[in-house]
């Protein structure tokens, strides 16, 4: 039998890091989006003895070391089903090394199809819980939507949809390794905090030019003034961003408009950056 799911980037409207924890993770708080640009995750059961993986991007690893073939050791681990083989294919539009959680959707997504394939009555807080094996981000991706994400990715609060706007996400060349980004928060001691609270009370009003006032991303102080990052934020703030920032440790950086054809219009003039995609919510 075969499955294909869907698995979308997310973005971070806001993102809070705290302390790190004995277990080695740092306290995270954020609202996290779902967003149009997807990858295709495609599952086909009963090939034979194991799980195998292909991807169409030669640089994703095809082997026991990608998230989503581990995602599928996960769940027949934890369900105790047998594996009577599973070829997993992947699909990619989500960049890479862009925080926006490509990897860990696509985890997700192989979660939510072996659920609908082997054991369809599981709930879906088991997925989640298996997520949070694999990664920070999993959990949040088996879930989507607008989510209130707290602890070390456990935790997690579904919040009033946001209104409908459009996205224009900007990966540019440089990418940044989430661990550096980490040990640079550790060592800086963030003076400016975005304010999660006031973006879920936004978030429950639908006043959209509230939201955009409250997104923000403390990775983002941890960056040289000079930064590409912040050339590519002003320019979407330029083009006619109600808001702009960094998505996750980075690279990507989103510019969210409350009309389609400003976004459309913003895309096409990006042409400085190598990959620019204007989508809506996922």
């Amino acid at each position: 039998m075969k499955r294909q799911e869907l698995a979308p980037a997310k973005v971070n409207l806001t993102l809070d890091v705290g302390a790190r924890r004995p277990d080695g993770y740092h306290e995270v708080v954020s609202v996290m989006q779902s967003v149009a640009l997807y990858d295709t995750v495609t599952m086909e059961s009963g090939t034979g003895e194991g799980i195998s993986l292909t991807c169409d991007d030669a640089a994703i690893p095809a082997d026991g070391s990608n998230l989503a073939w581990r995602a599928a050791e996960v769940f027949f681990r934890t369900t105790g089903v047998a594996c009577d083989g599973l070829h997993i294919t992947l699909e990619k539009s989500i960049p890479s090394q862009a925080g926006l959680g490509g990897g860990s959707s696509d985890a997700a997504a192989v979660l939510r199809g072996l659920r609908k394939l082997y054991a369809p009555e599981l709930p879906m807080e088991a997925l989640e819980r298996m997520g949070m094996e694999l990664g920070s981000d999993v959990p949040y991706c088996v879930r989507g939507g607008t989510v209130l994400v707290q602890g070390k990715g456990e935790q997690l609060l579904s919040l009033r949809a946001l209104p409908e706007c459009w996205f224009v996400v900007c990966k540019p060349q440089v990418s940044f390794s989430t661990a550096e980004m980490y040990r640079r928060l550790d060592e800086a001691g963030m003076a400016v905090h975005p304010d999660t609270r006031r973006m879920m009370d936004a978030l429950q009003r639908r006043d959209l030019a509230e939201i955009f006032s409250r997104i923000g991303n403390v990775f983002e102080q941890v960056l040289s003034p000079e930064s590409e990052i912040f050339v590519i934020r002003n320019r979407l703030l330029t083009l006619g961003a109600g808001a702009a920032c960094m998505s996750g440790s980075g690279s990507a950086v989103v510019g969210i408009f409350s009309q389609e054809e400003a976004a459309r219009s913003s895309a096409a003039a990006m042409t400085e950056v190598p990959f620019v995609r204007c989508v809506g919510r996922g």
